[in-house]
């Protein structure tokens, strides 16, 4: 009798469900699409039927039978749910209360930003660390892969509920287990309030630009940008670089209120459309523009910039290329961006339980959307940057003559390059570890992308001075760069047969 109950319990839920979907849309569909409907519906009811027989079969024959089936089933439409998309989740009762209880403000993080993975990833990998926060202070670094969290593997966990897990009230430590460079490592962090750290700015004095670096669109973004414009142009600065390299996103609005410090009132910054391509909301600039003058943007953008951030750079580009009056002229520089231009609604649904749903796509002003492709730069500078240890490591090892095993020293005896060796490995220990703003320093000054970037201001400012027509435009400006610029975009080339 419990089977013959259960089944139909299940079966009944499944048309519920389905002729409620097909009422709502039915008013508004073609013949065709309506036939479609039903071929859909028909394929669920059956798949709802399989369902409930093999969830009767387990309890009545299984030798090991779930003591509550409803976990397994809550298990199964978790690793169903990635397969509408990779951002799509079910969240069951406890895990969408902890998801919802780690957004309040009680709670606090550690500073990293982490790429998504889905229930069935081992790990969940680290892009970046807020230098100064919580993690950078207790040794993680960007590249880390945390497999293990409170002694917790990640496996048959989302991005979000690993999050949650991850977040807590402030004060209190979380024990993370990483994997580096094929290692385990073993991390206690204590978390803290995550604020006034997503951003750092800086005046290179010598050629006179100004340097922004956005980890994340917070609420105070916007500001900081606006007080770095007012300096940039009471000291008639050669350029502006903005770095959201490595930036998931952060709160729209702020990129929203960005844009607004650089394009007219009333501008589109972004719209939304559902699978029907009915646009369902816009996001259009507030205020008037703080930059009034023709000082040269470049943004640094990588693989994952995301979200917000690729939202602003496509934006700015778009009204950069559209400026008529040529006040607004900004490039993009780096390697293409993530691809994330999806919406997604957290939808309660029965039993406490939640599904994230992806409902809709971003579209920038010029009408494409970056969903899966991205924004290409206007300059392609790959990162070539090696890590300050392993250059050491590298030449200790095999940079020099004098790194190879037993070396000929005509100045020195053996016995000396050995008192030489272990005064300079005293030196080292002796040395106070670096502050990470003094990191940071360093980061910035090895760093080829952003030299690129100072390099093509200063190109555009002399040119400017000497030959202002070759300039006058964004498109000019762009030609002249790309003619006179080395960059990593593929060279045009043809074989030339001399004869031998």
């Amino acid at each position: 009798m419990r089977k013959t109950t259960f089944s139909i319990a299940l079966i009944l839920i499944g048309l519920s469900f389905i002729n409620f979907t097909f009422k709502k849309n039915n008013q508004t569909q073609t013949e065709e699409e309506t036939k479609q409907k039903q071929e859909s519906e028909k394929s669920a009811y059956q798949s709802f039927r399989t369902m409930a027989e093999v969830v009767s079969l387990v309890q009545e024959k299984a030798y090991k039978a779930p003591e509550n089936i409803s976990n397994v089933l809550e298990n199964a439409l978790k690793s169903a749910m990635p397969n509408i998309d990779p951002h799509t989740a079910f969240f069951p009762k406890e895990s969408y209360q902890s998801t919802m209880e780690s957004t309040s403000g009680q709670f606090s993080g550690i500073g990293i930003s982490i790429i998504s993975k889905t229930s069935e990833d081992d790990a969940l990998g680290i892009i970046d660390v807020i230098q100064g926060g919580p993690a950078e202070k207790a040794g993680l670094k960007a590249g880390d892969k945390i497999i293990e969290i409170e002694g917790k593997k990640l496996r048959g966990l989302s991005s979000d509920e690993a999050i949650a897990e991850i977040k807590g009230k402030i004060g209190t430590a979380i024990k993370l287990k990483v994997i580096r460079n094929k290692k385990p490592l073993e991390f206690k962090v204590k978390r803290d309030t995550i604020k006034d750290q997503t951003s750092f700015c800086f005046h290179f004095k010598k050629p006179n630009i100004y340097y922004l670096g956005l980890k994340i669109f917070a609420n105070t973004s916007a500001k900081q940008m606006s007080e770095l414009l007012a300096k940039a142009n009471a000291g008639k600065s050669k350029g502006i670089i903005l770095d959201v390299r490595r930036n998931p996103g952060g709160i729209l609005e702020s990129a929203v209120d960005m844009t607004s410090l650089f394009v007219d009132k009333n501008s589109l910054v972004v719209s939304t459309k559902d699978r029907n391509n009915k646009t369902t909301a816009e996001y259009k600039t507030t205020k008037d523009p703080i930059l009034k003058s023709r000082i040269p943007i470049f943004i640094l953008i990588d693989n994952f910039t995301a979200s917000a951030s690729e939202i602003l750079a496509g934006a700015l580009r778009h009204y950069s290329a559209q400026n008529k009056k040529n006040n607004l002229i900004v490039f993009l520089v780096g390697t293409p961006t993530f691809g994330k231009g999806s919406v997604q609604e957290v939808i309660p649904v029965s039993n406490g339980s939640a599904l994230k749903l992806t409902t809709m796509l971003y579209y920038l002003p010029n009408g494409e959307t970056i969903q899966a492709l991205g924004i290409k730069p206007d300059f392609t500078i790959n990162p070539k940057i090696t890590p300050a240890e392993e250059i050491k490591w590298i030449e200790d090892l095999y940079g020099k003559e004098a790194s190879l095993k037993n070396y000929i020293d005509p100045q020195k005896t053996e016995k000396q390059t050995e008192n030489k060796k272990d005064k300079e490995n005293k030196e080292d220990k002796e040395k106070p570890e670096k502050s990470w703003e003094e990191k940071r320093i360093e980061a910035i000054n090895s760093d080829i992308q952003i030299q690129a970037s100072i390099n093509m201001i200063n190109m555009l400012d002399l040119a400017k001075k000497h030959t202002p027509k070759l300039v006058a435009t964004r498109d000019k400006a762009l030609a002249f760069l790309k003619e006179n610029f080395v960059t990593d975009d593929p060279i045009e080339m043809e074989e030339i047969k001399v004869k031998s």
